[in-house]
């Protein structure tokens, strides 16, 4: 499910210039699109290769159904299929979002408090995150759509929010306020995917009122080009 490393009993690996790390474990947010559920399966064999193909197929089948609970809309098993052979024979290292120095024995039940103090004390005294590093973390947010906050990106550099805070000026914090509305309307699209997708499983017509009282959004504008999308894709 994730990068494997030897650990030896150690309770965490330290990589001084970072490494790639790789997992399949999500958050409660849904695979919104086929571009991703495709990336999910370059993740699942770069970290699986000798996994069995035809089983592979059969679990992603599982998780292309919306009922499953991990996809905003259903693909069909075929396309499903052909997309595993199509990564399968392309077998290309898929892209990596997140370096890490300190990766910490999954076996080794360690609090979370206790780690970032093991961080702190290996990597050394916290300094003032630069524009670079702020603006890496601010992208990576803005992939896993996450709203952007203070809190979030101090996180994100297991830093403070007081040596970040610098950065987040009114020029920032208008910028700032402009991709998390980006954000909150991809959510809301995925909220009217899944509406216009159990409207149509239930033959329920596709009416815009109809469509605004179910989703309970009120933004005509993104219902409009939901619908539009939602039909280009059948």
């Amino acid at each position: 499910m994730e990068s494997s490393f030897i650990f030896k009993g150690e309770d965490y690996l330290y990589f001084p210039n970072g490494i790639e790390f790789y997992t399949l474990y999500r958050t409660t947010r849904k695979i919104n699109s086929f571009s991703e559920l495709e990336y999910i399966a370059e993740k699942f064999l770069y970290l699986n290769p000798d996994f069995d193909i035809n089983l592979m197929k059969s679990l992603f089948a599982f998780i292309s159904e919306r009922d499953s609970g991990h996809i905003v809309r259903t693909y069909g098993s075929q396309r499903v299929n052909n997309m595993i052979d199509r990564v399968r024979i392309k077998n290309k290292k898929p892209y990596c979002a997140r370096m890490r120095k300190i990766i910490f024995n999954p076996s080794k039940m360690i609090d979370k408090k206790i780690k970032m103090q093991i961080v702190g004390s290996v990597i050394g005294s916290k300094e003032k995150p630069n524009k670079e590093k702020i603006d890496e973390v601010i992208e990576v947010l803005w992939l896993d759509k996450e709203k952007v906050t203070l809190k979030k990106v101090a996180e994100k550099l297991q830093t403070t929010r007081h040596l970040v805070k610098w950065y987040f000026n009114d020029e920032t914090k208008s910028a700032i306020k402009k991709i998390n509305h980006e954000i909150r309307d991809y959510h809301l699209m995925a909220r009217a995917m899944t509406t216009l997708s159990h409207m149509k499983d239930s033959g329920i017509d596709l009416k815009m009122r109809k469509l605004k009282q179910l989703s309970s959004i009120r933004k005509y504008s993104l219902l409009k080009e939901a619908v539009s999308i939602f039909q280009n894709d059948e």
